[in-house]
């Protein structure tokens, strides 16, 4: 009886105790995506509590729990927002580990977020760029950035497998010697841009979200310059100008041995006649 008396004193101060507690509750809630690469900051540090964020969607009907119990202020949510076009609830909720599995303790609400509508596109990556053999046409082949996703095959999910068809890359370019700027834009990861023959271009990329009414375009790419000539023409030179220059290395060997062999039997001493009996 008296054991019994104990364990609900234990019980009933435990859960008083917890409930007295005015734990802080989460502040200046922020959501940055980028690539569906979904991450909630918060603050302030926790000191004597922990924090554990739930995210519910418009296709989850229960809260999903994410970080729990961390100390930290930061949490990847990327998971659970999977489906890219739902809409998510957050919210924050400051706690100590407790069996009470009723217990309730204070939260804060965050931002609702839409991948879909609202993470940013990242800045493109122009992976390869080259003439055509008549220099009339150059195509340039971007990257498609990968997503933290992966599908049924275990191959990685690219932004532009989420966005399909409401996904587009489009090239600023300009002749070298011109400041004057043109554009050309693709629904595939190749653009091909006209060119004229002897003429270098410098160009960069941007990819753009059509559907969106904000945060539609990304950042721009790294600019890139073609260089004179074609690969091809530049290739050729270069081998004509190693064979040239082995050539001449081989020829001056053979003449330094030439003369070596001639030079020594120049000098070869001659034999000495001994002189007769007199």
């Amino acid at each position: 009886m008296r054991c019994l008396l104990v364990v609900l004193l234990a019980f009933c101060w435990q859960r008083s105790s917890a409930q007295d507690m005015n734990f802080p509750t989460a502040t200046d809630i922020n959501v940055s995506s980028i690539n569906f690469k979904t991450i909630v900051d918060w603050s302030p540090k926790p000191t004597n509590f922990t924090y554990t964020v739930q995210i519910r969607g418009s296709t989850l009907r229960d809260w999903k729990k994410k970080c729990i119990y961390t100390s930290d202020t930061t949490c990847d949510v990327s998971d659970i927002m999977r489906d890219a076009r739902s809409r998510y609830e957050i919210r924050i909720i400051s706690e100590v580990k407790s069996p009470e599995t009723d217990e309730e303790f204070p939260h804060a609400d965050g931002p609702t977020f839409n991948p879909y509508e609202e993470t940013l596109i990242g800045k493109p990556v122009i992976q390869e760029f080259k003439f055509n053999k008549d220099h009339s046409n150059l195509t340039i082949v971007v990257k498609d950035a990968l997503t933290p996703y992966r599908n049924a095959y275990n191959t990685p999910v690219t932004v532009r497998d989420i966005f399909q068809s409401d996904f587009r890359y489009t090239v600023f370019y300009r002749k070298a010697s011109s400041t004057g700027k043109k554009e050309q834009s693709s629904a595939s990861n190749e653009i091909v841009i006209k060119t004229e023959k002897g003429e270098d271009y410098c160009f960069f990329v941007q990819a753009t979200v059509p559907s969106r009414k904000e945060n539609r375009a990304s950042q721009n790419s790294d600019e890139k310059c073609t260089s004179s000539g074609n690969a091809d023409y530049d290739i050729t030179i270069l081998v004509a100008v190693g064979t040239a220059a082995g050539l001449i290395v081989l020829i001056i060997v053979l003449s330094v041995v030439l003369c070596k062999c001639r030079n020594g039997k120049k000098e070869k001493p001659k034999e000495k006649v001994p002189l007769n009996d007199v």
